[in-house]
């Protein structure tokens, strides 16, 4: 018998949790479009239950991407997680909102901003749940819900920084060392207008945004993070965020 979408998202759930690792898609659940890769996340987060929040690119060119991330996927500043466990391969400094009001579809850009509560500097590590990643299908990474493997979310940054989201100055330094640093990214503007379009296609997919929830807005700096044991996403004066790896 054919495997199941649904039997194959439980296997990437495994995947990311300690359990085997998956060699290959089987190819009739290889998906031929994003759509049929939001099928995959769809049955993934039907298995995991509550949403904590999105990924969405802001800031590129066309329709953004993006996925749900399940909520036991989100953790507070300076926590400790398991890199081994969870196949950690790289860390992300990004610029994440959190909600303070639900945000249906057909939201304008004023009810996008009415709707955001607070800006955080936020790390999210990259997991994969394959023996080999770099020989998987680019649309089954994204079905994987865009490879995302945990979510750490800083403190609540200063509003003022919004002005100056597109020329912030962001760091990512393992053990005390600086590996990567920018001083680009998405706009407020661009993040307003990623959230807009993200509420319609949210909403569309039976998961609506709603208040509580952390979207995170595209990488500013990766790199690979092993064997680190603290990660720290550094944006001068404005704040940072850290994490402690295990393995």
């Amino acid at each position: 018998m054919s495997e199941t979408i649904t039997d194959f998202a439980v296997r990437l759930i495994a995947g990311h949790d300690g359990g085997p690792l998956v060699e290959s898609v089987p190819a009739h659940l290889v998906p031929a479009d994003r759509a049929a890769a939001y099928a995959i996340q769809d049955a993934i987060i039907a298995q995991l239950g509550a949403v904590g929040g999105w990924k969405v690119m802001a800031g590129g060119e066309g329709e953004p991407m993006c996925s749900p991330i399940p909520a036991n996927r989100y953790f507070e500043d300076g926590a400790s997680v398991s890199s081994s466990r969870h196949n950690f391969v790289l860390a992300e400094v990004e610029i994440a909102v959190k909600l303070g009001l639900d945000l249906p579809a057909g939201a304008d850009a004023a009810a996008v901003e009415a709707a955001i509560a607070s800006i955080h500097p936020v790390l999210e590590m990259v997991g994969s749940p394959f023996v080999d990643r770099d020989v998987i299908d680019a649309n089954a990474k994204i079905g994987d819900l865009q490879s995302n493997g945990a979510v750490i979310v800083g403190p609540a940054l200063d509003m003022a920084i919004k002005p100056a989201l597109a020329t912030l100055k962001a760091r990512l330094r393992l053990d005390g060392s600086e590996v990567k640093s920018t001083d680009s990214g998405a706009s407020w503007e661009a993040i307003v207008e990623a959230l807009r379009w993200l509420a319609g296609h949210a909403a569309a997919r039976g998961l609506p945004l709603a208040a509580g929830q952390v979207i995170i807005t595209g990488a500013r700096v990766l790199a690979p993070h092993s064997p680190a044991g603290l990660v720290e996403g550094d944006m001068g004066s404005w704040g940072k965020v850290t994490a402690r790896m295990t393995y």
